[in-house]
């Protein structure tokens, strides 16, 4: 029988909204080339892992795995076939246990360097935690309780350490990406022409240019129109950023002030002429700004993270993982961010 598969589109889409959720610290969501494996000799039936001399109970695990696979029924409409393929060697009963297990050792892995940091939890921050752990394990159900095995305090556990794992990624990376500028990120929007000289020669190129520049500054001609007419491209219109610029074109394209037009520019055997339509689009540059502080932060964290993992004891319960089963009933439903 022919096993059904699951659409890896809808797996994405919910698995970003879980990375968010769950594995995301000032929106980056991060993975490690270091994984935590397991012994063969070490923990107990109750414990799942263990990093440094943090330890993480099976009901604190369990917490998460439920939340996760709710969340994953929740984004497919309430129905998922656990036991089907999300490819041909991955189910995806299979997919959620590796995604929890990556999410809850990073959190808990950055929880244990909470001390080397100098990082700790405010009196209020503790309160908080308690009232939403208390709120939190009140909602959950008889058969929530009974699968996970969890007391309020395997809750308050779950919160704590999430909470200092955010709290020791910020100051970690704090003063990571500030040198990036506005400039560094700007995004610019143009319309341009590509001519190429494997159709015609260059001295003919450069004539088409001048005078296409020319009808347009005298505002005989919209550029659009006439790029439609000699580009080489289907498309004409590009937004471009300037942490990405590489070729000569795109280097000039940042030289072009609003609503000018450029000279031509010999890139190999291309020519181009650009338009300027918005020289810094405000909203995308800031975006764009924060992506590339972002990725500089996470860059620099897994370095840390890695070298932290390398100087500590690590363990993991692959036996009982392994057991671990994802129960689909009505009476399992709460989802929660535990940060």
């Amino acid at each position: 029988m022919r096993k059904r598969m699951i659409d890896i589109r809808k797996i994405a889409i919910a698995g970003l909204v879980l990375s968010i959720s769950f594995s995301a610290f000032s929106g980056c969501a991060l993975k490690s080339d270091t994984p935590i494996v397991g012994k063969l000799v070490g923990l107990k039936s109750d414990e799942m892992f263990k990093i440094d001399k943090l330890l993480c109970s099976k009901a604190e695990y369990m917490l998460v795995m439920m939340n996760t696979a709710n969340r994953y029924k929740s984004d497919f409409g309430g129905n998922i076939d656990w036991n089907a393929n999300v490819n041909k060697d991955l189910t995806m009963t299979d997919f959620v246990k590796d995604k929890v297990k990556e999410d809850i050792t990073m959190k808990y892995a950055l929880s244990a360097m909470a001390e080397k940091n100098g990082v700790s939890l405010t009196n209020k921050e503790k309160a908080e935690i308690q009232t939403k752990a208390s709120d939190y394990y009140k909602a959950l159900t008889d058969g929530e309780k009974k699968y996970t095995g969890a007391e309020e305090k395997d809750v308050e556990n779950l919160y704590t350490n999430y909470m200092l794992a955010d709290k020791v990624y910020s100051k970690i990376t704090e003063n990571v990406g500030n040198d990036i500028s506005e400039e560094d990120a700007r995004v610019i929007k143009i319309q341009y022409i590509r001519m190429n000289t494997e159709s015609k020669k260059a001295a003919k190129i450069k004539s088409t240019l001048k005078d296409v520049k020319s009808i347009v500054e005298g505002g005989y001609q919209e550029f659009a129109r006439e790029a439609k007419q000699y580009s080489l491209d289907d498309t004409i219109e590009r937004v471009m950023k300037k942490s990405e610029a590489a070729s000569k074109y795109e280097l000039e394209a940042f030289k072009v002030s609003k609503g000018k037009i450029s000279n031509i520019i010999e890139d190999g055997n291309n020519y181009y002429l650009i338009y300027c339509i918005d020289n810094y689009m405000k909203d995308e540059t800031a975006k764009n700004k924060q992506e590339l502080m972002d990725k500089e932060k996470e860059q620099y964290f897994n370095k840390e993270y890695t070298a932290f993992l390398n100087n500590i004891e690590t363990d993991f319960n692959e036996k009982e993982e392994k057991k671990i089963k994802i129960e689909d009933s009505d009476d399992m439903s709460s989802i929660v961010v535990f940060d």
